[in-house]
């Protein structure tokens, strides 16, 4: 806020403060052992935890009204700070008004601009932490009405801890807690804190830090008041504040009282009935085998989860249940149904709190005359709305439950009017999707383009020949064939441009990484007229590797290729042929292969089709593609792929549709699965998978699809073609689908799918 004096200051005394800002890229030198990331946003679920709150304070910044050096009275101000800066516009004289701007940064800051003078101000309501402020000019800072300098507004921690490993190979799942905020710190070389290292205030004012590192480095972090504890006290653990070592005994040699233990018992009530449920708790469960009646039996699994919790999957019914001890609360029971009875120390529960939120929904037709003939699916229960006066469901509507768990509606109407109904969880497809639809959800329209049925198949697999999404050369803003013009071209090209590699052209990028901008697309000529497509190589590995991605790019119609051409052992460095860092991108048409840890490396969602992926063939990592990035859904459909240690993968945290795509004889080890704790929601459909022999175990058959880990939803696979003829079967074997660290398959469906190498009779099996 200017406030009568619009001169620009030529130059002043200046104060500058700049604390930490944590890098935007997150997952780096240890992204194949941090594998977990999305841990304290499910620890703040449980009891006993709440997600971090940053405090929001008051500043302003007052202008003296003193002249300056240069004889003006103007302050030209920026500060930053970890959480949202929101401006105060009813704060008298001193209110943010027009000029002053507020953005949030790339690494989850923000930073306000401004300027003031003769005597006003500007205010802003700042959460979290002040970690930069420079002005120009003569002021006064006020927080939260008090006078403070800069050096009080931008305050340091008190201490600094580094939690480090000391051997190679190890593996470090830890947490500590301070009886003040702890801060990550990610500008601490080798032992730096990245994405997958979390921070939690606690009920009580406490704040815990969860992380994980091992092989010789470790993470650090910033913390006020003292460190109350620390665990696993391991002996190659070390733990040092500000510099110094900790005496890790003492936390060692701390026991806690023994839990008090808690019995529950599910119950049917009506025979015949079948139950098929989960419950949750935050401590141990184990089962009871030794009462006369209710007793788990072998159907019955427990297994603690990688966020410290326990889930019980069993199976009863017919007027019988289950019991177990455990430990801390419960905080999870499904499904909830009317013949259900859960008693906890002999007290029934109320199942309610477990249900599912309820929603309506309005299926509408807007024009006269029209005619809608529609089907919805959710993932709860679906009731049809009849006691409305207007668009109620009548008899012509239908709900019904399927397999696996699935509800469906299915209804008709038109000319003007619609259907009601009520369903709990979450609408997951809506058909069709016509210009006279309308669909409401508790009242707010819905855009139907994001449940459109999934597209016919498409004639070509892996792109080149008869591929309809080609760009041709004319398309071209400038056409490249040497590295020199590529990065010179890239470094100029803005949103909407056309980079061409001349199809002729084998451009070796050996030593530098290429950006291609956000907005611009990367293509050749692959598919056109029989054509290859022009290539980029990287006949050495250098950082990532080759290309990187902003937000929106697209590449398509090129070879990318490393220098791998068979399989090999683990070797560092390692290097990816496109590392997928913006949001909104698109892979289509390439010949990708040749490099040791990814053909596609995603950091962000991304849709990667109709591309021949193979020869990403080093052991130990070797991907086709590998989804690196934490939520958020990835579609993955029409490829070919081959010789890839694994074609899909995941870290664990995201989510992931592979559909309608190949996988070649050659393999290295499983073709498509998920690491530990097992993603979100995976499918995994309308896929043919070949190979039969493993080349790192030499055993055949050995198994297509691994889903490591329990994911937060569901893997849905089915319509698979598997020559496998094995079924699946949880844990670590070789049957077709495996689920390594569960005894029975959790959050696993498979269905409809085909074992063996015979053809299948069904034309839905497998891929185009």
């Amino acid at each position: 806020m200017v406030n009568g004096n619009q001169n620009e200051p030529d130059s002043t005394s200046e104060q500058t403060r700049r604390n930490r800002l944590p890098p935007g890229d997150e997952f780096g030198r240890r992204s194949f052992l941090k594998l977990g990331a999305g841990a304290a946003a499910a620890g703040a679920l449980f009891a006993g935890e709440a997600a971090a709150a940053p405090t929001t304070r008051h500043l302003e910044i007052v202008s003296t009204g003193e002249t300056t050096e240069t004889g003006d009275l103007a302050v030209d101000y920026e500060f930053t700070a970890t959480g949202e800066i929101a401006p105060d516009t009813d704060n008298g004289r001193n209110s943010a008004e027009g000029n002053d701007s507020i953005v949030q940064n790339d690494d989850g800051t923000w930073t306000a601009t401004g300027t003031t003078g003769n005597g006003f101000g500007d205010a802003y309501a700042v959460t979290g932490r002040v970690v930069a402020f420079s002005a120009t000019g003569a002021y006064d800072l006020y927080l939260d009405g008090e006078a403070v300098t800069v050096d009080d507004l931008v305050a340091e921690y008190e201490h600094t801890i580094e939690v480090l490993t000391t051997e190679d190979p190890s593996e470090l799942d830890y947490t500590f807690t301070t009886t003040g905020e702890i801060e990550p710190n990610y500008d601490n070389g080798d032992n730096s804190a990245s994405g997958n290292d979390s921070v939690t205030e606690n009920d009580d004012g406490t704040w815990t830090a969860d992380g994980y590192t091992g092989n010789g480095y470790g993470d650090a972090y910033y913390f006020d008041g003292d460190l109350t504890g620390f665990g696993p006290v391991e002996e190659f653990v070390e733990v040092r504040v500000d510099g110094s070592a900790v005496d890790l005994s003492r936390f060692e040699s701390e026991s806690e009282a023994e839990s008090e233990r808690h019995t529950i018992e599910v119950l049917t009530t009506e025979d015949p009935s079948e139950l098929d449920y989960a419950f949750t708790t935050t401590g141990e469960i184990q089962k009871v085998t030794d009462v006369a009646e209710n007793a788990a039996s072998g159907n019955d699994s427990v297994t603690e989860n990688d966020d410290g919790t326990w889930t019980a999957d069993g199976y009863t019914g017919n007027g019988y249940g289950d019991t177990y001890t455990f430990e801390g609360e419960l905080t999870d029971f499904g499904p909830v149904e009317e013949f259900v009875e859960v008693r906890v120390d002999g007290t029934a529960v109320d199942l309610a709190r477990f249900r599912p939120k309820e929603h309506t929904i309005e299926v509408l037709t807007t024009e006269d005359p029209s005619e809608l003939d529609y089907a919805f699916t959710t993932t709860g229960e679906i009731q049809k709305v009849t006691d409305v006066a207007e668009n109620a469901a009548s008899g012509n509507d239908s709900v019904t439950e399927t397999d696996d768990g699935i509800w469906r509606a299915d209804g008709y109407t038109g000319n003007g009017y619609g259907d009601t109904y009520t369903f709990r969880g979450e609408l997951l497809t809506f058909g069709p999707d016509v210009d006279h639809a309308e669909v409401r959800i508790d009242g707010t329209a819905v855009d139907l383009s994001g449940y459109e049925a999934p597209p016919d198949p498409a004639v070509v697999v892996g792109g080149g020949d008869g591929y309809s999404g080609t760009v041709p050369e004319s398309e071209a803003d400038v056409v490249v064939s040497t590295r020199g013009e590529l990065e010179q071209a890239l470094n100029g090209a803005s949103s909407g441009d056309v980079v061409y590699v001349d199809p002729d052209a084998s451009i070796n990028v050996p030593d530098r990484e290429l950006t291609i901008p956000s907005g611009v697309t990367l293509a050749s000529n692959r598919g056109i007229d029989g054509s290859d497509g022009g290539e980029i190589r990287a006949d050495e590995v250098y950082g990532e590797g080759p290309l990187q991605t902003g937000d929106d790019v697209r590449v398509t119609g090129l070879r990318i290729t490393g220098s791998i051409d068979e399989y090999v052992d683990f070797n560092r460095p390692v290097h990816s042929g496109v590392a997928v860092k913006g949001t909104g991108c698109e892979i289509d048409n390439v010949e990708i292969s040749g490099f040791s840890y990814g053909g596609v490396k995603l950091q962000e969602p991304a849709y990667v089709h109709h591309s021949y992926i193979h020869t990403n063939a080093m052991d130990g990592l070797g991907y086709g593609i590998v989804c690196n990035q934490e939520g958020g859904d990835t579609l993955i459909e029409y490829n070919e792929f081959n010789l890839n240690r694994h074609s899909v993968a995941s870290r664990g945290y995201a989510g992931y549709e592979v559909r309608y795509n190949h996988f070649g004889e050659d393999a290295i080890a499983y073709q498509v699965g998920t690491h530990r704790p097992g993603g979100t929601t995976l499918e995994v459909h309308h896929n043919t998978f070949v190979p039969t022999l493993h080349l790192n175990s030499g055993e055949d058959p050995e198994s297509h699809v691994s889903i490591r880990g329990v994911p937060d939803d569901v893997a849905d696979i089915h319509h698979n073609w598997f020559h496998n003829p094995r079924q699946p079967a949880p844990g670590r074997g070789r049957e077709s689908i495996i689920q390594p660290h569960v005894e029975e398959f959790t959050n696993l469906d498979y269905r409809n799918n085909h074992y063996g190498a015979d053809e299948p009779t069904d034309d839905d099996i497998g891929c185009p």
